[in-house]
């Protein structure tokens, strides 16, 4: 894996004053928190971005990055939008490792995490905004 140093992670884990450093040997995507709507560009932008090196070395081909973001992409879009029906205006934070090698991308499906955040009515937030600001709050004696 030559060339994708920049995209492994170190971990640094304090215990009792002692510090240990834990290498991940697999690189990392981590999209960060993005709109439904735009993960699949996010996606496939950071793969590029890490592999950068590897491309211009010629050891990985740009194809080969293209297809392994838009399988993933594509398992994402079933997950998101069929089965948990979200909109393009929800929010999510995708997370894998993945490994290059022999010119191929895998990823480790194993390592995916996803955190979901819903967009909420506006009607029902100022509902529950409305209901708050009408709420008295009691007034502590002596304070």
């Amino acid at each position: 894996m030559a060339g994708a140093l920049f995209s492994h992670r170190v971990v640094v884990i304090i215990y009792i004053g002692i510090l240990i450093f834990r290498w991940s040997a697999l690189p990392r995507l981590h999209t960060g928190t993005v709109i439904v709507g735009y993960y699949a560009t996010k996606i496939r932008r950071i793969l590029f971005a890490q592999n950068r090196e590897l491309l211009k070395t010629g050891q990985l081909d740009s194809s080969e990055v293209a297809r392994a973001a838009g399988e993933l992409n594509q398992k994402l879009y079933s997950a998101l939008v069929e089965k948990l029906v979200l909109s393009k205006g929800d929010m999510v934070r995708v997370e894998i490792d993945y490994t290059v090698e022999n010119g191929r991308v895998a990823w480790d499906m194993g390592s995916l995490k996803v955190n979901v955040y819903r967009r909420v009515d506006p009607d029902t937030v100022e509902a529950a905004l409305r209901f708050i600001r009408q709420e008295k709050l009691p007034v502590e004696a002596g304070g």
